[in-house]
């Protein structure tokens, strides 16, 4: 923990924005049960309190929402952070468990309105402690990125696509979190960083460092600059310096403590857009005009889980061809087929495989050889939850059932196919899909109900 130390040493201490009777929130980056660099390192988190303990803080409180799907509390107990700051005396603010306070951004670009959690709106000093991993979407994912979490769910299934020109963009939704709920410190934890396949699958780069600021901008620059992007290269820091939030450029940001050039690292990239990759030992991606923030994102953990364990599942199946992006290929006839996204389902509304589905599969069971994953862009364990569906009754695929039904269980907001209800339709934001697809739209089940413009709770607190 020295390191964390040496970093306030050279900014003067944290007693500069840490004061007696304070009530803290540390927000790690607590994606799921994995441990350093998938998430943030436990030193850095008892480091951190230990610090802001001894300058008189009142409360310490470790605040996460994890991956949509995945409950923060058990993410918590998984990994033994839990109880290992338990001991200490840290608090913890589950924030799936907590009253959502609304928030407006009035100047925000795409995301107009929010929710965040009660502890961070309460709190006197939030500090935003992420990991440095690279990212398939963003380059890497750092402070500003690691907002995301604070969150409701249904916020974050909003604009999480890149298509700017049609007003919806993923990158413009990290900056307008941070318009909207700007921590006092960022403080990024490189102890072990993530290359290559990040957030989720990249290897492991030991950097042993602490890099602080109460700038988040200045602090993901910097980083960006020790993983060996140039200046001002990736999207998130440059966009977020536009906007008057902080500053990118490495030429206005004072540097103390170690030199960038003694310790930098050439990080392998992430391959934006893995879903390019096409026959992946048995998954066939067939490809249309995918929105790489949107269904490309999510498709890249899909390839590398399905090389991670379902490999002798695709030896006894045959192939599995997945349609993503609008206007894909028309796949061959009896294989199994896997619709991804709302793009993918509405723009093969008369390929052969729907118009005339034939039956497969087990012979007690036959069924529609093609399962629609509905979303833009659909939730990160839907697709694994539908996979099962179309193929059960086929043996090594079983495991995966009571796997999917513990993680996703009835009380979560997403747990029981509601995507379609909570992620907003894509004809709502473009109008070109709408006019397209306008007779395909007509004929499908509109859902419950869905948002006017994008917003949870409309225009007032409710």
């Amino acid at each position: 923990m020295e390191c964390i130390d040496n970093a306030f040493r050279h900014l003067g201490g944290i007693e500069q924005w840490v004061k007696p009777g304070m009530r803290i929130l540390l927000k790690p980056n607590i994606m799921s049960a994995g441990g350093a660099p998938l998430i943030t390192h436990i030193d850095m988190l008892k480091g951190l309190y230990r610090l802001c303990r001894d300058a008189g803080a009142r409360e310490v409180t470790v605040g996460e929402n994890s991956v949509c799907g995945l409950e923060p509390r058990r993410q918590f107990e998984y990994t033994g952070y839990y109880d290992a700051l338990k001991r200490l005396g840290v608090r913890f603010a589950f924030f799936d468990e907590e009253e959502w306070v609304y928030r407006r951004g009035e100047g925000n670009r795409c995301l107009k309105d929010m929710h965040i959690p009660r502890s961070l709106a309460e709190a006197d000093l939030w500090i935003t402690v992420p990991v440095a991993k690279t990212h398939v979407a963003t380059g890497s994912t750092l402070g500003i990125k690691n907002s995301h979490g604070i969150l409701a769910d249904e916020d974050k299934a909003r604009h999480h696509r890149t298509r700017p020109s049609h007003g919806s963009s993923l990158w413009d939704k990290f900056i307008d979190i941070l318009a909207v709920a700007r921590p006092g410190l960022c403080v990024t934890d490189m102890f072990h960083a993530m290359e290559g396949q990040g957030p989720g699958f990249g290897g492991i780069v030991e950097m042993g460092l602490v890099v602080a600021s109460e700038d988040i901008v200045a602090c993901d620059a910097v980083v960006d600059a020790l993983m060996g992007f140039g200046n001002l290269e990736n999207p998130l820091p440059r966009m977020a310096q536009e906007r008057g939030l902080g500053v990118a450029d490495l030429g206005r940001i004072q540097i103390k403590g170690e030199h960038l050039e003694d310790h930098g690292h050439a990080f392998t990239r992430a391959v934006s857009g893995e879903i390019e990759r096409g026959d992946e030992g048995g998954l066939v991606v067939l490809r249309g005009d995918v929105c790489k923030g949107g269904c490309g994102m999510p498709w890249s953990y899909i390839i590398d889980s399905f090389k991670m364990m379902l490999g002798r599942d695709l030896r006894e199946l045959g192939p599995l061809y997945v349609l993503c992006g609008m206007d894909p290929p028309p796949p061959p006839e009896r294989k199994f087929i896997f619709v991804f996204g709302d793009c993918a389902i509405y723009s093969t509304w008369n390929y052969a495989y729907r118009t005339r589905p034939e039956k497969i599969g087990p012979w007690w069971k036959p069924i529609p050889g093609y399962v629609d994953v509905p979303g833009c862009c659909p939730l990160a364990l839907a697709w694994l939850r539908d996979f099962v569906k179309l193929i059960r009754g086929y043996a090594p695929m079983i495991s995966s059932v009571s796997m999917v039904d513990y993680i996703e269980s009835s009380a979560h907001t997403f747990g029981e196919g509601v995507p379609l209800e909570k992620n907003p339709r894509r004809w709502q934001w473009d109008p070109e899909f709408a006019e397209k697809y306008k007779a395909e739209i007509a004929a499908s089940d509109e859902p419950a109900y869905i948002y006017d413009d994008e917003s949870l709770k409309g225009n007032g607190d409710r």
